[in-house]
């Protein structure tokens, strides 16, 4: 009896082991799906296009390119330096079209900055004609209904139009997510975060609760770094322009209650002048726009604290009532500012002047499509970045590229004096380091990469969740499904040192050492 058991345990030993073995790619569809139509997902799908792989980008939105096409228009790029490879391209392409279209010496060209500040509908442009590879196929407005995923892979989704509810399934032998909300992997099964570790975890100054010291950037006393659920405030990124030339009337919110913005007549009272920049941020674009954003001393700025919480595990609907709720809190406090009468007269007038670009968004009352989701799910990899690794230049095996942003998380709650910013808000400079690739590989769906979402912390997230990272890590993750395709290999058996040597190839940086003059 026991020899018998033993006989069968051994197959069945046999029979799970050749279940769960990585299997080759065999035939599908595509050779590459990305779920996303975010500058990432873009550079991606290129990528994978130009090394002759069959790819779908699938976009929920009928626009292409994300935050940057919507108004994020004024680049959180750290050192240009480091920018190469397809996301330096981008960016080129925009410098081009100012160059091309307004002349070598237009105040328009030498306003982008090298493309480096741009309208969002140039931005737009740009990444329509890049995903117009003969090898890609565009999906807009499909957003992700389910999938089938045996074992330890991914192999279908099922897709459904949001106008129509029309719904078809594509297989794929790689799969890419792009999202800013880690919806496929997800759906997929991965394991992930959603929140803030406690400090001791990785050993991270700022992590949990905290208040920084903007003096030193250490936490301040009354920061207990515990866990908890929060993540980033949203905010949509308004682009306003105070050219009575192209200026568009500014949409009515649907209910304005001023009372809801009341705190700011104490703000203004506190102040000997105020001034615009003291409520917003104001990046100049050109052609006399601008990119308005939060700023973080004013008690009611353009994040709405709090106000995202549910969004990244949200439904579709949940998801378009939340970001209606923060354009109503925009249009509001636009409103407020403009025609309150506790505000002085000078400073009203002075924000009169500005109203949305009536060459932008004109399909959607000139306001932006895409909220920016500045934190969601974070992908539990094979690495997880962390705070230590964005601050001390350690060396990574498996380098794709190099970031240098700061250390930056907008506030998850709201500015509590004496406290001089907001509760979760810091900002720590930092050194260039390098991106790992180990950090889009979730731990078990072996065909599938993460481009936005990535394995790390919440602290660490902060230097990587800006859009010259995800496209960064969505060229390289691009190419590695190239190579999958290359190889009948899984994403985490790809060569790493030819994956690497490719990237090179394209101009992608991916040490310190390697940085030139960016123009």
């Amino acid at each position: 009896m026991l020899k018998k058991y033993s006989k069968l345990a051994t197959l069945w030993v046999l029979f799970v082991c050749l279940a769960c073995a990585p299997a080759g790619l065999g035939p599908a569809e595509y050779d590459l799906v990305v779920l996303g139509g975010t500058p990432s997902g873009v550079v991606a799908a290129v990528a994978a296009a130009r090394s002759g792989c069959r790819v779908c980008l699938i976009s929920d939105s009928e626009h292409l390119g994300g935050l940057l096409a919507s108004g994020l228009g004024a680049l959180d790029y750290g050192d240009p330096d480091y920018l190469g490879g397809i996301p330096a391209e981008v960016f080129r392409q925009i410098a081009a079209y100012y160059r091309d279209t307004y002349g070598p010496e237009s105040p328009q060209y030498k306003s982008c900055c090298s493309g480096l500040r741009f309208e969002p509908h140039v931005a737009g442009l740009i990444f329509e004609r890049l995903a117009g590879h003969e090898n890609i196929e565009l999906l807009r407005g499909w957003r992700l209904a389910g999938l089938q995923a045996p074992l330890n892979r991914i192999d279908s989704l099922l897709l459904e139009r949001s106008q129509s509810g029309e719904r078809r399934w594509l297989s794929s032998r790689v799969f890419l997510d792009a999202t800013y909300t880690g919806d496929l992997f997800a759906e997929a099964g991965a394991p992930f975060s959603l929140g803030r570790e406690e400090r001791k975890l990785f050993g991270e100054d700022l992590a949990g609760v905290v208040f920084q010291d903007p003096a030193t950037g250490h936490p301040l006393p009354g920061s207990s770094g515990t866990a908890d659920s929060l993540i980033q405030a949203c905010s949509f990124n308004l682009c306003l322009t105070d050219s009575a030339d192209n200026s568009a009337p500014w949409p009515e919110p649907e209910s304005y209650d001023p009372g809801n913005y009341r705190i700011l007549h104490d703000f203004i009272r506190g102040r000997n002048e105020v001034s615009c920049e003291d409520f917003m941020t104001f990046n100049a674009l050109p052609n006399r726009k601008f990119e308005v954003g939060n700023n973080i001393s004013c008690p009611l700025s353009a994040d709405l604290v709090g106000g995202s919480q549910g969004y990244p595990e949200g439904t579709y609907e949940e998801r378009r009532q939340i970001e209606k709720a923060h354009l109503e809190y925009l249009l509001g406090l636009w409103k407020f500012l403009r025609t309150a009468p506790g505000i002085p007269s000078g400073l009203r007038e002075r924000f009169a002047r500005f109203h949305p670009a009536a060459d932008e968004f004109t399909e959607n009352r000139n306001l932006p499509f895409q909220l920016d989701v500045r934190e969601a799910r974070r992908l539990h990899g094979l690495f997880t970045f962390t705070g230590k690794d964005a601050l001390t230049d350690t060396l990574k095996r498996d380098a794709v590229g190099v970031g240098g942003y700061p250390l930056e998380s907008h506030a998850t709650g709201p500015l509590k004096p004496p406290y001089p910013r907001p509760e979760g808000y810091f900002l720590l400079p930092c050194r260039p380091f390098q991106i790992p690739y180990s950090i889009m590989l979730p731990t078990w769906v072996r065909n599938l990469l993460v481009s936005c979402c990535v394995s790390a912390s919440h602290v660490g997230y902060a230097a990587l969740g800006h859009e010259p990272v995800r496209m960064v890590l969505g060229q390289a993750a691009g190419q590695a499904a190239a190579l999958c395709v290359k190889y009948n290999c899984q994403v985490d058996e790809i060569p790493l040192p030819e994956l690497q040597a490719l990237l090179r190839q394209s101009g992608a940086i991916l040490s310190s050492g390697e940085a030139r003059p960016f123009k």
